[in-house]
């Protein structure tokens, strides 16, 4: 198993928080190639720009981001006022459970979460 520095980590960490923001943008669906050419556009251009642009754009960015953290608080208070709780599970654990609860476990690994279901379901 590879292992990392701290500041390794931190790096991984920056590098996808940079890509949460290209997602936020919505241009996370955008081939690489025309992203990183839409990148070094900007970065271009942002070179060559006066401090109110810079403070303009920073000032939309800012607003974007708040408006999504405050989304995020409010999912998150949605789920704890429902008592839900985020779980991944792997194929291989969603077969066992559908076991262990007396239901057969389908092949199909896309039939293997409406069979969760159903078997909870018959487990009330």
């Amino acid at each position: 198993m590879a292992t990392h520095s701290r500041e390794q980590g931190l790096r991984v960490h920056h590098l996808t928080n940079l890509g949460g923001l290209v997602a936020i943008a919505g241009l996370d669906s955008e081939p690489p190639d025309l992203l990183l050419g839409a990148l070094l556009k900007i970065a271009s251009d942002l070179s060559n720009s006066n401090v109110e642009l810079r403070r303009q754009l920073a000032s939309l960015g800012r607003k974007k981001l708040d408006e999504r953290g405050a989304e995020k608080r409010a999912f998150n208070s949605w789920l704890r006022a429902n008592n839900l709780h985020n779980l991944t599970l792997s194929s291989e654990q969603i077969a066992r459970i559908v076991d262990a609860l007396g239901s057969p476990a389908p092949s199909d690994r896309s039939a293997l979460v409406p069979a969760l279901n159903a078997a909870l379901d018959g487990a009330r």
